[in-house]
């Protein structure tokens, strides 16, 4: 008995308890000290368009995308701004912007209506190299859409009324350009470029003042015809669906007017000045915006694959040498990019950005010098052409996820006269090109010597520090002529 009260007793008493396990420390992956390599292109296969021909004779190019039941339709003209009479700049533009505002006796609001009720889009514009009308709808109201662009198209009424409240509107955008940095830096940056000649023929009130609709009337004549026009079609529709539809919509759009003048030529270039700064003032700005560029050729050159490779890595995308430069390092600025403006003229290279005006003569500085090492002190690495090239290929799937893309870039070849294969070419162009090639075709363009310089921004505050640099400075008025 004695025994089994102590076997009890022992059962119940206190228990020794193990101490716990430490738990194993969790594997940290090493910390990544550099930049990961750019990923290999995958290949990408263009979407291959479909062409016909209209019975009127005007082209046409279907883009098909079937993905979502939308349908795109631009009809295209070689004519723009370029086509603007000495003395009425800005003519083109109007024009189009008026076959918005009536149209086979519609007004500007019963033709806003009608395309609510089809849940459809339909305009007109014109930019410098040419002109558009274009619409956009459901699939289902393709029918009805077509017919409401043809009668904007076909049957312009030109209302003297809308006209002077149109004149009003844009005298008074006119105003607000010649009060905006931004305005005003395009409008010199262009007339800095070509004179009063092409993107350099700006609008002014007298302009707008002296265009009638009788103006208008005779441009729309001798410009809109199926001969000057291309038509491209994208989405959810094939060739043999719309093109019955398009033969019965257009089919009193015959040619007519005249032969269009030659394609814009420019008597002469300015000549690349010795590099200078063009200053224009904007009291009290917070703000300086600069451009600094030169023309640097043409896209069909042999080596302009090698040479947008070499920009890339200045400044075509976000971790180019002078964003980081000015955003990410010195924090003056949310964006610097670098581009080349391609049109029927040779191709205009520039650097754009703004800047706080504190720091707006150490931002020309680190641009010229930037734009300097590249050439000599630093030349451009391999590493710089490889991410260039893999941004350039992995975002072009990306371009054409919507059809409007293939349908612009289709526009495009057809109005510069580009090679047939310039869209299925250029992944093979751009993975070809090799570092040599790029520096090379940026040696061979870009002139640190032979730049422009364009500030605008508060003269009070930068001007000291701009003639402090040595290079001569010249004062601007806003639209691009010589201050007094």
């Amino acid at each position: 008995m004695t025994a089994v009260l102590l076997l009890l007793l022992s059962a119940c008493g206190p228990k020794t308890v193990a101490p716990p396990v430490a738990a194993a420390a969790p594997v940290l992956a090493p910390t990544r000290t550099t930049m990961p390599g750019p990923l290999a292109p995958r290949d990408f296969q263009i979407p291959d368009p479909v062409e016909g021909t209209l019975r009127n004779g005007m082209r046409v190019v279907v883009v098909e995308n079937h993905e979502v039941p939308l349908v795109y339709v631009n009809i295209a003209f070689k004519s723009g701004a370029w086509t603007d009479p000495a003395g009425k700049p800005g003519l083109a533009s109007v024009t189009m912007d008026m076959l918005n505002e009536g149209a086979g006796g519609m007004s500007a609001a019963e033709l806003s209506s009608a395309a609510r009720e089809l849940g459809a889009n339909v305009g007109a514009s014109a930019g410098q190299d040419g002109a558009a009308v274009s619409a956009s709808c459901l699939k289902d109201e393709l029918p009805g859409t077509l017919a409401l662009m043809a009668q904007v198209l076909l049957h312009p009424d030109f209302p003297q009324a809308d006209w002077e409240l149109m004149r009003k509107k844009r005298l008074q955008d006119l105003a607000a350009a010649r009060n905006d940095p931004r305005s005003i830096a395009s409008r010199t940056w262009a007339v800095l470029g070509y004179g009063d000649q092409y993107e350099g023929h700006l609008t002014t009130e007298a302009a707008y003042k002296s265009i009638t609709t009788k103006d208008m009337r005779a441009w729309y004549a001798a410009n809109l015809a199926p001969r000057h026009a291309i038509l491209t079609v994208g989405g959810d529709v094939s060739l043999d669906e719309i093109q019955p539809l398009l033969d019965q919509a257009l089919g009193g759009f015959i040619t007519k007017g005249k032969d269009l003048p030659a394609l814009p030529q420019v008597a002469r270039l300015p000549v690349q000045a010795p590099t200078r700064i063009y200053l224009v003032d904007k009291p009290g700005a917070a703000q300086s915006v600069l451009r600094v560029g030169r023309f640097v050729g043409s896209r069909t050159d042999p080596d302009y694959s090698a040479f947008d490779l070499a920009n890339e890595a200045m400044g075509g995308m976000f971790t180019a040498r002078i964003n980081m430069n000015l955003r990410e390092d010195k924090g003056w600025t949310y964006g610097a990019w670098a581009w080349v403006s391609d049109d029927y003229l040779p191709g205009r290279w520039q650097v754009g950005t703004s800047v706080v005006t504190p720091a707006t003569v150490d931002a020309v500085k680190e641009i010229l010098r930037e734009v300097d090492d590249a050439r000599g002190a630093r030349p451009f690495t391999q590493d710089e052409l490889d991410n260039g090239r893999g941004y350039l290929l992995g975002t072009l799937p990306l371009r054409f996820e919507n059809p409007g893309t293939l349908m612009g870039e289709t526009t495009d070849i057809w109005r510069y006269g580009l090679p047939a294969d310039w869209l299925t070419a250029r992944p093979a162009h751009l993975r070809a090109v090799s570092l040599e090639q790029a520096q090379a075709a940026w040696n061979a363009r870009i002139d640190p010597d032979h730049l422009s310089v364009l500030v605008v921004g508060d003269a009070a505050t930068v001007r000291e520090g701009l003639v402090a640099t040595g290079l001569p400075v010249v004062d601007m008025l806003p639209d691009g002529k010589p201050a007094r």
